[in-house]
């Protein structure tokens, strides 16, 4: 696990297993792509993207797939992150 303390990023930004504190993260792009979650403490998001790849991006495009009201799914995709509901 590499970490990143008290820095600017920009481009492109492997996230997996990584943990970033104070970093500033300037016209980013964040790729994710599944591994082991990235920590983030005291970190600003200046026009940074996600980029969801690999078993990451695989989970997401299921929820959305599940998420449409006709599948009946919805609450049980909601119920998977309840802190999401407002």
């Amino acid at each position: 696990m590499a970490e990143f303390k008290d820095q600017t990023l920009t481009g492109a930004v492997t996230l997996d297993d990584n943990i970033f504190i104070n970093v500033d993260f300037n016209d980013a792009i964040l790729n994710y792509d599944g591994g082991v979650p990235p920590g983030f403490d005291n970190c600003r998001f200046n026009k940074a993207t996600f980029n969801l790849g690999g078993a990451a991006g695989n989970t997401i495009n299921f929820l959305r797939t599940m998420s449409p009201t006709a599948t009946n799914m919805r609450s049980v995709v909601l119920g998977l992150i309840p802190e999401l509901q407002g």
